[in-house]
């Protein structure tokens, strides 16, 4: 319980700190002025974007369970909602386990099945980001003139970018190696646990074999081609929803910049905070001033419009969803208490 409290409170001590970095020097009424004459109209059509691309993340995650068993659409359409919710409300990531607890009770799935399948969606939204930003990096758009800063941090950037793309190309023939030899994994695994107590081996043993059920997809070539092809979509929805909430406050960046921009918004959702506030402000800010020349009022105002349409709407649709499921977001220790369900 008292890690439980440090972790919720570092947590909002990061979106405190990150918040005032981003507000630093900033002239609030300028920022405010400049969200007073964003055209409303495409503000609404990034929202309705960003309401389309989590809908086809639920049709992602579908086929990422494939493996595991059938879901039901209404019932993956909610949990979505609600773990994304609670991702938004709640600090340290808790939605991440939410959504899956969600889904397992709902359609009477394993849950470290469904908890692997969150992993494993992570892992293709790694890849998929990472390729969008090596194109940016090999054909990048017109930048006009950096400063020797920018410039530095643009090449470290870059081979950053080569860096992950091989740790994922190493990490994934890693988790393929894990498939063929399972059955001694698990045993390696679990043999020091049963000399402390016998009787946890099974239930561990247990809770790996699910967890590598959902991994599975990876192995399976053609459900494998066509879930990267959903990110591929998934991802590429996304840089138009930046480019039209962009458009919306007058900023005309090509659609390749968006490649540059969501990956900085990617490293600063990584930041632990409730709905990434603060890091992934930054992150924008930075990215929009620091590469793109843009006002740094206008780039704040802008940044904080953004995440307003990335969690907004659908924190609304999942507060919506939350009498269907029986659930409190408040209610930490029912979460991170879930216990495995064998269907």
């Amino acid at each position: 319980m008292r890690k439980h409290a440090a972790r919720i409170g570092v947590s909002l001590v990061l979106m405190a700190v990150l918040l005032a970095v981003f507000l630093w020097n900033v002239d609030l009424d300028e920022v405010d002025e400049a969200m007073r004459q964003a055209q409303p109209a495409l503000i609404a059509g990034a929202a309705a974007i960003a309401l389309l691309n989590y809908w086809l993340r639920t049709i992602r995650w579908q086929l990422i369970l494939r493996p595991v068993g059938r879901t039901r659409h209404g019932s993956a359409v909610i949990a979505v909602a609600v773990g994304y919710a609670a991702m938004t409300l709640l600090p340290a990531r808790i939605g991440d386990l939410i959504r899956p607890v969600v889904l397992a009770r709902r359609d009477k799935l394993p849950f470290s099945a469904t908890l692997a399948s969150i992993f494993t969606e992570r892992l293709f939204d790694l890849w998929t980001v990472v390729f969008y930003f090596l194109i940016f990096v090999l054909f990048p758009p017109a930048m006009g003139e950096l400063d020797a800063q920018a410039t530095h941090n643009l090449r470290i950037l870059s081979l950053s970018g080569y860096v992950a793309g091989a740790g994922l190309i190493l990490g994934t023939l890693v988790i393929l190696g894990l498939f063929r030899f399972q059955g001694q994994f698990v045993e390696l695994v679990t043999r020091p646990i049963a000399r402390l107590r016998s009787s946890w081996q099974a239930p561990v043993a247990n809770f790996l074999n699910h967890f590598l059920d959902g991994l599975r997809i990876l192995q399976r070539p053609r459900d494998l081609l066509v879930t990267m092809g959903a990110s591929l979509v998934i991802w590429y929805v996304i840089y138009w929803q930046v480019r039209v909430a962009l458009l919306a406050f007058d900023i005309d960046l090509p659609l390749r910049a968006a490649y540059f921009l969501v990956t900085l918004s990617v490293i600063g959702l990584a930041i632990p905070t409730p709905g990434g506030i603060g890091g992934m402000h930054k992150a924008l800010q930075i990215g929009l001033t620091a590469f793109f020349a843009v006002e740094l009022n206008t780039a704040t105002a802008a940044a904080i419009v953004y995440h307003a349409i990335c969690f907004v709407p659908i924190t609304i649709l999942g507060l919506l969803c939350l009498p269907m499921v029986g659930l409190r977001l408040r209610d930490v220790d029912a979460i991170t208490g879930q216990k495995e369900e064998v269907p």
